[in-house]
């Protein structure tokens, strides 16, 4: 018995010492988080009662310890958003989306920053310049955006009216009347973005699908080749220049830009059809059928609604002959 309780005299420091360690090692690892949770039930609290000040003191005392926590650093963020530091409410936010970009909190404040900046800053255009073409182009802006057609064109004709040679204007309403269908109009306003501004894809691309709804593909062609060259990694600008080839008859000069134009944006499936008419007008029938394939895979595949990506600019119309 006495050397049974010697074992257990000698058994015991060993427990408690594997029961110090147990407690430092769960010290260590829970230590920080309670912190970090503290801080945050304490930001939380001060926020909420209006004690911002407080809030900041408390959260960047704790972010020097912790600086990646980033919801006591979206909460720091908002209590300088409170007190209308806008600056420093912007820069703890992008901090913030440093170490979580995905943060749906961090951007939802970051959006609302934003726009009190966008604001802000309009207030000051307005009243240096209320009459300035670019105060007229925010508002024709600001009416398409909620689909006032007729006020946003009349704020882009006073835009064009201060500045006649406002190119930005000018695809403005040239984009606004090709949406319309309303080919030749686009076309004049895109010239004359042209003509006041460097040639830029969005001219390009503009000019090449208005001639591709009026059947005039020459220049079509012509203005969707500059398109490509200002973008030559645009699927759209890619599908497009093979659209107006295919539909001029120049079947072998179509087929590479279509398939260049299917690397980019695998999913398009006007190209996938478009190639296989291609190959199928030129006989070569097991590349047809290849890319006919492929167009079926898609549309069994395929979830309700237009597919990612795609841009039917440039179809729509009829193929002005069937030659090969």
């Amino acid at each position: 018995m006495k050397t049974h309780g010697s074992m257990i005299q000698l058994a015991a420091p060993r427990w408690s010492l594997h029961a110090l360690w147990l407690t430092v090692l769960l010290v260590f690892v829970l230590g920080p988080a309670h912190g970090q949770s503290s801080a945050l039930a304490e930001c939380t609290q001060t926020l909420y009662r209006g004690d911002y000040g407080t809030t900041v003191q408390l959260a960047e005392k704790h972010l020097r310890q912790y600086p990646k926590d980033v919801p006591v650093r979206i909460l720091l963020a908002r209590a300088e958003l409170a007190q209308g530091k806008l600056r420093e409410a912007f820069e703890e936010l992008q901090r913030a989306l440093a170490f979580d970009r995905r943060n749906i909190d961090a951007l939802y404040y970051l959006s609302l920053v934003s726009r009190e900046f966008s604001q802000r800053e309009y207030q000051r255009l307005v009243a240096l310049a209320p009459d300035s073409a670019r105060v007229h182009q925010l508002l024709g802006e600001a009416a398409l955006a909620v689909g006032d057609v007729t006020e946003a064109e009349g704020e882009f004709q006073k835009a064009l009216e201060a500045n006649p040679h406002f190119a930005e204007v000018a695809t403005e309403l040239a984009e606004m009347k090709r949406s319309q269908s309303k080919f030749d109009e686009a076309i004049s306003y895109y010239l004359d973005a042209e003509r006041s501004g460097a040639l830029n894809y969005d001219i390009a691309y503009g000019l090449g699908a208005c001639y591709t709804y009026k059947q005039e593909y020459p220049q079509a062609i012509e203005w969707l080749r500059k398109a490509v060259d200002l973008a030559p990694d645009s699927a759209a600008g890619r599908f497009a220049l093979g659209n107006a080839l295919f539909q001029d008859g120049q079947l072998k000069a179509a087929i590479p830009e279509l398939n260049a134009a299917l690397r980019l944006e695998p999913r398009m499936k006007q190209g996938y059809f478009l190639l296989g008419r291609a190959y199928s007008k030129l006989g070569r029938q097991e590349e047809a059928k290849a890319a006919i394939k492929k167009l079926d895979e898609l549309n069994r595949a395929e979830v309700p609604g237009r597919e990612k990506g795609s841009r039917d600019d440039a179809l729509g119309k009829p193929e002005r002959n069937d030659r090969r």
